[in-house]
């Protein structure tokens, strides 16, 4: 199954799309209600076999009550999960809703009690996410209290990394600079010891960890500077940095920024002081983005060309290709596809150009240009994609149109769940349930009658 899970819960929760409808059972609910929803999610769900099934469907049941605020309810549904990896993961979309409810203490019980000791645990993720977002609000010491929980070194430094980096975010640079200060500091050398804290074998190691955390908080601290429009602010934040691999990332970061500002020659200005060897790659594809952008296709296909060439990398051409296809020049943007030489890139670029083609209405000509992306998971993101773009533009005939045309049955219900969320999200929920009617596989049923139910409220 493909991460139809993690696009629920962002999308809520955000997803992927639709394809053949078939033909499920009626479901009552006029008017639709979250109750009446949830519901029917759980009725869906107690015909199904397969624990991997049973474990998806109360996922997604248990994470809609979660974004809906019924945390204790949430809790009930997630017990009747089997596998550990997906109980933590629910447990952790409990941490993110608590969170965002300013419900701190709460979502913080809740991911001391996750079970989950992988090298990227969810546990360490959820407390994390906390943290950001109490670093948003203003709560630093809360954040880095909260942090102080994560007992692997280097994902404690990159926790609070991330929140100097929230602090910056919300405008207050100063703040956002003692506390990149603060990274590693407060676990090791503080007088006071917390519960939390354990000795760890990788004590003698800390050092290094710690400053390479330090060194990408402040990357990102300019680049956040100069979107702002302090170039100058980021500039200085950047040079300041000590490691020539972090300097280069924040002095990259702000020639994007300029870029993005409409100012190609001083991007151009900034990446020749980038000192790293191929540190300037991400400038350097942004600048002939924004040449693209600017109308001037000649100079971005030089440029883009001299970037595949010296970087062995396609991200300069596909972006101009897209460029091209969004600025009408279809024949054009075709033509640079030929010069893509790396498979994956110009996989990218053909899902790309797909798009636009389905934005003006050539649906045959998107569905040759998916037909000829090579990988097959590509080619389903691109139809997921490009049928999510219709449905969120109301166009949800036209996703399931373009779906039927491609999908297989292995495809399809997956699909069709994925549009009935963005034909909901885009505000068309009681036609987005009626659709749902339409499912026959069970556990897609429930995934999306519980994304519906959290989007009712």
């Amino acid at each position: 199954m493909r991460p139809l899970r993690q696009a629920l819960v962002l999308g809520m929760l955000s997803i992927g799309f639709g394809g053949m409808v078939t033909h499920g059972s009626p479901i009552e609910c006029s008017p639709a209600t979250a109750d009446c929803l949830l519901h029917a999610a759980r009725v869906a769900a107690e015909g199904l076999g397969r624990k991997l099934q049973r474990d998806e469907a109360h996922f997604a049941i248990a994470a809609a009550l979660a974004e809906l605020g019924r945390l204790a309810e949430a809790a009930q549904e997630a017990g009747l999960i089997e596998s550990p990896i997906t109980m933590a993961e629910a447990e952790a979309e409990f941490v993110r809703a608590a969170a965002r409810q300013g419900a701190f203490e709460t979502a913080f019980e809740i991911a001391m009690e996750i079970g989950d000791a992988r090298n990227h645990s969810t546990k360490d993720l959820a407390l994390e996410t906390l943290a950001v977002e109490q670093a948003a609000r203003g709560l630093i010491d809360e954040a880095f209290d909260t942090v102080i929980a994560i007992n692997n070194p280097f994902r404690r430094s990159e926790a609070q990394a991330a929140i100097a980096v929230s602090v910056a975010r919300s405008g207050d640079i100063p703040s956002a600079m003692h506390a990149a200060a603060r990274i590693g500091m407060d676990y090791w050398f503080t007088a006071e010891q917390n519960r939390f804290k354990i000795a760890s074998g990788l004590v003698a190691r800390s050092e290094q960890f710690d400053h390479y955390w330090f060194y990408e908080a402040l990357a990102e601290i300019a680049v956040i500077q100069s979107r702002s429009g302090d170039i100058e602010a980021g500039l200085q934040t950047a040079l300041a940095i000590p490691d020539l691999a972090g300097r280069a990332r924040a002095m990259a970061g702000i020639a994007t920024a300029q870029v993005a500002q409409g100012n190609i020659e001083a991007a151009l200005t900034t990446a020749r002081r980038i000192e790293a060897s191929y540190g300037d790659h991400e400038a350097m594809v942004a600048i002939a983005d924004g040449m693209a952008a600017a109308g001037d296709f000649g100079g971005a296909l030089e440029m883009a060309r001299a970037i595949q060439e010296a970087y062995g990398d396609g991200s300069a051409l596909t972006a101009l290709a897209e460029r091209q296809a969004m600025m009408g020049a279809y024949d054009d943007s075709v033509e640079t596809l030929s010069e893509i030489a790396v498979i994956e890139d110009l996989d990218r670029a053909r899902a790309i150009v797909a798009r636009e083609y389905v934005r003006i209405g050539r649906s045959s000509a998107a569905l040759d240009m998916v037909a000829s992306i090579s990988n097959r998971n590509k080619r389903f993101d691109a139809v997921r994609n490009i049928a999510v773009i219709l449905a969120t533009e109301g166009k949800t005939d036209q996703a399931l149109d373009l779906v039927t045309e491609f999908a297989g049955r292995a495809d399809a219900e997956e699909l069709v769940t994925a549009v009935v969320l963005a034909q909901a999200r885009a505000g068309d929920l009681d036609a987005a349930v009626a659709i749902a009617e339409t499912l026959d596989d069970p556990m897609f049923r429930a995934i999306a009658l519980a994304g519906l139910a959290a989007l009712a409220r």
